[in-house]
């Protein structure tokens, strides 16, 4: 009974320290899929963030989906490096591939009202790519040509 108490203490205090340590990594798709498992956690998110006039949403890197799920993007003051690597994104418009970190909260309107989730960005840990954004030429990392929702990116050959 003892060691049981003892597990049960450690296990909470693994929980606590996840809560406030180090943030999840969560997939971006999955993070679609599910919303509610993420509200209010401290997340890392490989995506694709496009911004510009009245935009300001994340965008998944990896697959295609059946309805998307806006999420609003918002930035909180930045560290030095992360800030360095905001200077990498194209000025006024434009869309950037990279992993975010960042808390997930719901209860919207967020944005322009037409969405219910917000992620507020705290670091931008990495920038892979970047691009001005164009309905004709979109770049080559973003999916396009989805056919399978929630499938990985097909390209047509």
């Amino acid at each position: 009974m003892k060691a049981w108490a003892v597990g049960l203490v450690a296990l909470q205090g693994c929980l606590v320290l996840n809560a406030g340590g180090n943030p999840a990594n969560v997939v971006y798709c999955d993070l679609i899929k599910s919303p509610s498992i993420y509200l209010g956690r401290d997340i890392r998110v490989r995506a694709i963030y496009r911004y510009g006039f009245e935009i300001q949403q994340l965008e998944s890197p990896d697959c295609c989906v059946e309805k998307p799920v806006k999420i609003w993007v918002e930035v909180e003051p930045l560290d030095a490096r992360s800030r360095k690597l905001l200077h990498r994104f194209p000025k006024g418009m434009g869309l950037a591939l990279g992993v975010f970190t960042g808390r997930l909260q719901s209860g919207g309107p967020f944005g322009d009202g037409g969405y219910r989730l917000r992620f507020t960005v705290s670091q931008i840990e990495a920038v892979e790519a970047v691009a001005h954004p164009s309905a004709r030429n979109p770049p080559s990392w973003a999916p396009q040509n989805c056919s399978h929702p929630g499938e990985p990116n097909k390209a047509e050959p």
